[in-house]
């Protein structure tokens, strides 16, 4: 499920039928003392964009076999089957970014979300779980491309699939992380910049609208230079209209 930009931006809770409400933290709930902290926060979005040969780095070799000579057994299953502080610490992370209590039910082999009279909302399980982490990622202004794997007709369609989703890991180990797109960093250029943010107020936005506003910040300032510059020297490849356009949009150029 791909939530709308308007949801994303408004800062709400984000519904996902049979699952709970999603959540973007505020950037105050990212403080070393008041929240859970910047390394904490990277910690639990480590977890959710792990992929099976990343997990499977930190068990014993032996364990790792194991597993690894099982087609049957997904990410989910050797997370939250393997040990006990592996899957209390996936259950964690999701509940930092969905509103609802999440519990583990064993006979089930799932995540149960609890509203706040203990009732079920809906389950996490082996079935749903890279959907439910796309949707957590989505709150949190990331894609990494990632999709759970659906029907294939055929062998080879699948083999082809599997291609596809190899080249997309290779590709975003290559390009690796950005070091000036850090939360501390957009929250230090956002509030020198002359947009009304300052240290006192910026907290308050979601992870979500941070990079939002960092990104259409960062647009119409280009947007000012290219038209003083059109001003100066003229030309007739500029798009008074260009301004408008959505951050989603100029994010796919």
């Amino acid at each position: 499920m791909k939530f709308s930009y308007e949801d994303l931006l408004s800062g709400d809770f984000i519904f996902g039928e049979n699952i709970g409400h999603f959540r973007s933290p505020k950037l105050k709930e990212l403080k070393p003392t008041e929240g859970i902290s910047i390394r904490g926060y990277n910690t639990y979005l480590a977890v959710l964009t792990w992929d099976r040969e990343d997990f499977l780095k930190f068990v014993s070799p032996n364990q790792a076999a194991l597993f690894d000579k099982s087609d049957k057994l997904n990410l989910f299953d050797i997370m939250a089957t393997l040990k006990p502080d592996f899957r209390e610490l996936l259950r964690s992370a999701l509940a930092f970014f969905i509103k609802e209590t999440i519990v583990w039910e064993e006979k089930q082999n799932c995540f149960l979300t609890l509203d706040d009279n203990e009732e079920i909302v809906g389950k996490i399980d082996r079935d749903n779980f890279d959907e439910v982490r796309d949707m957590a990622l989505q709150m949190n202004y990331m894609n990494l491309g990632r999709m759970a794997e659906p029907k294939h007709a055929s062998a080879k369609a699948k083999k082809y699939w599997e291609i596809e989703q190899q080249q997309r890991k290779d590709a975003l180990k290559r390009s690796g992380g950005n070091k000036y797109m850090g939360i501390g960093n957009l929250i230090s250029k956002l509030c020198a910049a002359p947009g009304g943010y300052t240290f006192h107020n910026i907290y308050d936005l979601t992870v979500y609208q941070l990079y939002d506003q960092f990104f259409q910040y960062s647009h119409l300032r280009s947007r000012d230079l290219m038209e003083n510059a059109h001003a100066t020297h003229g030309g007739d490849k500029f798009n008074y209209g260009d301004w408008m356009k959505p951050v989603p949009e100029l994010m796919k150029n």
